[in-house]
């Protein structure tokens, strides 16, 4: 379906704009109509003509879907001019924790779950990985990890910074009073296992609820770990700070595919083995991690935990209005 597969385009303009911002963000200052921003917001636009064109003559999107794609995008909008006000006040700013970044966040997470509303009208009967859901749970989950880039950013760029090789310009460098909480956006380093492992989980558990497939989310996330080397690799062609990426986020999706099993003990397993491979990645130097270590998993197991039951509650009460949505007539 053309729409769709141009709505794919707009939020996958997004991303790269975004990837693209945060590395930018590692290297110059802040800039309103830098080139990661522009590729951002032509994605933005593309998305907005698609939705103007629906109000105009409703054709493929359902009411609900209109509806919250509106939400999604004034809440964006509304969310710049707060971003702009807050970089100008604090002049460098590298971090993706910010509460005006999350605005951001929230609003594309809004956007996505309205399209691909407005897609499950139309392909209901038999989800599968085949089709455009594993492409809008790919951008969920791109949206729900993506404040972890600050620290998979933050991790190499403190490691160049400190052996004398950093890629930074001057104007950045000259700011450095105290690398690891400036580059790490003054972020415990807890909040990455803990926040990462727990957003997949709640997200991978009410995708298979809703679903009833699990391999979309292993494509999604298999998808997103491919995207993200990719980009890895053209960041680093072009003298770009790099950063580590989440293979470790594949291993959620598959233990729960093969456990079969939709309980907290197969929630606890996955978030463990999670944790554990990105331990194991960083003790045999295969890569350079955020900053772990295993006191920390004393916060992880319970925010997993936590995770497995805000989703169960989550995919209990949507479920009361999925009938409508399988109903709901073009309008």
């Amino acid at each position: 379906m053309k729409y769709y597969r141009l709505w794919v385009l707009s939020l996958f303009l997004k991303v790269v704009g975004s990837s693209w911002d945060a590395s930018y963000h590692f290297k110059y200052f802040f800039e309103e109509y830098s080139i990661p921003h522009l590729v951002n917001f032509s994605g933005f636009a593309l998305g907005g003509v698609l939705l103007i064109k629906e109000y105009k003559k409703t054709t493929y999107l359902t009411h609900s879907a209109r509806i919250w794609i509106t939400i999604g995008y004034i809440l964006f909008i509304i969310g710049i001019p707060l971003d702009f006000t807050y970089h100008l006040l604090r002049g460098i700013d590298l971090t993706t924790w910010s509460p005006t970044h999350f605005v951001y966040y929230i609003a594309t997470g809004i956007m996505i779950y309205g399209v691909w509303v407005g897609y499950y009208h139309f392909d209901s009967k038999n989800p599968s990985w085949k089709s455009l859901h594993t492409f809008w749970a790919f951008f969920m989950v791109e949206a729900l990890i993506f404040p972890c880039m600050q620290q998979e950013n933050g991790a190499i760029s403190l490691f160049e910074y400190l052996h004398h090789q950093s890629i930074a310009s001057k104007e950045i460098l000259d700011l450095i009073k105290d690398p690891k909480s400036q580059i790490f956006g003054g972020v415990p380093d807890w909040v990455y296992p803990v926040y990462s492992s727990s957003v997949l989980i709640l997200f991978s558990i009410i995708l298979w609820n809703l679903f009833n497939d699990m391999k979309i989310m292993v494509t999604a996330t298999a998808g997103y770990i491919l995207y993200r080397y990719i980009a890895k690799a053209i960041f680093y062609l072009v003298i770009y700070p790099t950063s580590f990426v989440p293979i470790m986020a594949l291993v959620i999706p598959i233990i729960l595919l093969i456990s079969r099993r939709k309980s907290v003990f197969s929630c606890m397993i996955a978030g463990l083995g999670y944790f554990f491979i990105l331990y194991l990645i960083q003790v045999s130097g295969i890569a350079i991690t955020p900053p772990i270590t295993w006191s920390m998993y004393i916060l992880v197991l319970p925010a997993n935990v936590i995770s497995f039951y805000i989703a169960k509650y989550f995919v209990n009460f949507y479920k009361k209005g999925l009938a409508r949505f399988k109903k709901e007539a073009i309008v």
